[in-house]
């Protein structure tokens, strides 16, 4: 005779939710990754599907490869970007996704416009979003917003 199914089918355990140190964890290790300049890390981070979407300076990106050709964009006027991460405060959004807010300040060294040889370095207060999904490979961003305040000129100037 054949094997009889069960009698009462049991439903697997669906994963815990996201916990907010995981998540924290995840958003650091991206922000590292910027700093670090390590595209191939930054990428492996992100969801590689048409659905993710990454808004930096006013700009919106579409989809993993929209993101992958803004990340090798020419900064080259710049010397070195590099983002300070503040409190990352996390918000669940169901089990396996959660929303990532945390004040950022974005340093900005560079030469200055007049061609001087002297390197200059300017801070900008901002603010990163950040959704985060679990999926068969790990953690991934699937969406990301990034903004900055405009500095006032100085005074005088």
């Amino acid at each position: 005779t054949a094997p009889r199914p069960p009698t009462c089918p049991t439903t697997p355990t669906p994963p815990p939710a996201l916990s907010q140190a995981e998540v924290q964890e995840f958003v650091k290790s991206y922000v590292a990754a910027f700093n670090e300049g390590d595209d191939s890390k930054l990428l492996g981070l992100i969801q590689h599907d048409a659905a993710v979407s990454s808004i930096a300076s006013g700009k919106l990106y579409r989809g993993f490869d929209a993101i992958k050709t803004s990340s090798s964009e020419d900064i080259s006027a710049l010397a070195r970007v590099s983002v300070s991460l503040g409190a990352v405060d996390v918000t669940p959004l169901g089990a396996d996704s959660a929303l990532a807010v945390a004040p950022i300040t974005v340093t900005a060294e560079g030469f200055p416009p007049d061609d001087g040889p002297k390197l200059t370095s300017t801070e900008y207060p901002g603010a990163l979003t950040m959704i985060v999904k679990r999926t068969p490979e790990g953690l991934r961003m699937i969406h990301e917003h990034h903004s900055v305040r405009a500095m006032a000129p100085a005074k005088g100037a």
